[in-house]
């Protein structure tokens, strides 16, 4: 019933918008053209394209965008946002399932729902000709199979392997799909330590969440390092991508490609490549600027204020909870984690269409918190007894 509310409202919202073009629009389309071109030889299709990130990156999507504008022709625009709508509408069905069966709670649940109708990032973009929904549906899909396997018992043998199975099958489409998929990597092979690791991660939930923040830490100021000092890459020359970064942190370039752009002081040693990769975190999970509309910032924080409350109070909480909400718990942050500051470290744009892939995470770390706000004394007694 949930699922089906917010798939019609989402439905009426994209009629209601009509088909919306984005600036990476019309390089899709080249790319599909040339895929069609080429009569769906990927081989030869890949040897003709360059890009500052590999064209297999984005081979699936591209595939997607080519075979509809084959199938629907002129109107492969309006295919591609009903795929959108599709895939969120199965995103959203699994999501909430996947909230039931963590928290057997109709309260999280009817939660959920509600802040998916508020979800400012996703009701964007379903409209826009991008690959960004059909992208948050694949994220969904992977965290959700991570958490379903941090969870799991280890007598539940059977629903452990296929949830490997399905999320590894899912992380491959992923990572073809766009060349963001990394912290997904990193979130599935978590997922799979954490259930490996159960017991120690039973009893070492919270210092596994410090450790994660210090090796992010870490990771910062070691991006700057060698963003001050290219010489000190590992492999040769760095790749195109932070040749990129450092050339947009020495402009003092924080958000890419925005327009006006976005600058700050610009960096020119390794404190000043750290602050910029720091404002650039703290841009990236801002719920308000203030160019937005009243209806936008309304929204936004109708989402992101009981979201990051309740993610928070899930992280607070996290010793009331049983053992399989605990482990969920720290494997959705360190994928919260991951994700702002591996886009901390690379790109964040204006519009914030990068952190749609947290936002199923942000929404199962906010149930359990309601659950741990809500019903505190049943969960201690269940983790008590676990």
């Amino acid at each position: 019933m949930f699922s089906a509310a917010v798939a019609i409202a989402y439905a009426a919202w994209t009629i209601r918008s009509g088909v919306q073009l984005a600036v990476d629009t019309p390089t899709y389309s080249g790319w599909a053209d040339a895929l069609i071109a080429a009569h769906f030889n990927f081989s030869e299709y890949l040897g003709s394209q360059t890009f500052v990130a590999p064209p297999i990156l984005y081979l699936l999507w591209i595939t997607v965008v080519a075979a509809t504008k084959s199938i629907l022709g002129p109107s492969w625009m309006t295919g591609v946002v009903f795929l959108n709508w599709l895939s969120f509408s199965l995103g959203a069905y699994a999501l909430l399932a996947a909230v039931r069966r963590l928290t057997r709670s109709g309260a999280s649940m009817l939660l959920t729902a509600l802040l998916l109708l508020v979800a400012g990032d996703l009701l964007i973009f379903v409209p826009y000709v991008v690959s960004d929904v059909m992208f948050w549906a694949i994220s969904t899909g992977v965290v959700i199979c991570g958490v379903s396997l941090a969870a799991a018992d280890a007598d539940e043998r059977s629903a452990r392997t296929r949830t490997i199975a399905l999320g590894s099958i899912l992380i491959v489409v992923a990572v073809m799909f766009r060349p963001v998929a990394v912290p997904l990597i990193a979130f599935w092979l978590i997922s799979i330590a954490t259930f490996t690791f159960r017991s120690v991660i039973d009893r070492f939930a919270t210092p596994v969440l410090v450790l994660g923040v210090a090796v992010a830490g870490l990771a910062i100021l070691v991006h700057a390092y060698v963003l001050a000092n290219p010489s000190a890459w590992p492999a040769g020359s760095m790749p195109d991508m932070l040749t990129m970064v450092r050339d947009e942190y020495r402009a003092g370039m924080f958000v890419h490609q925005s327009s006006p752009p976005m600058l700050v002081e610009p960096a020119v040693d390794v404190l000043g490549y750290a602050r910029i990769t720091f404002q650039k975190l703290l841009f990236f999970i801002t719920p308000w600027l203030p160019h937005y509309s009243t209806a936008h910032t309304v929204i936004n924080l109708l989402f992101f204020v009981p979201g990051y409350g309740l993610s928070i109070a899930a992280i607070s909480n996290l010793r009331r909870l049983p053992a399989p909400q605990q482990r969920a718990v720290v494997v959705l942050a360190l994928f919260v984690l991951a994700v702002v500051v591996f886009h901390a470290m690379t790109l964040v744009d204006s519009d914030h269409r990068y952190r749609l892939p947290i936002l199923p995470a942000i929404l199962m770390l906010a149930a359990v918190g309601l659950e741990s706000v809500r019903r505190p004394r049943t969960l201690a007694s269940i983790a008590r007894a676990k």
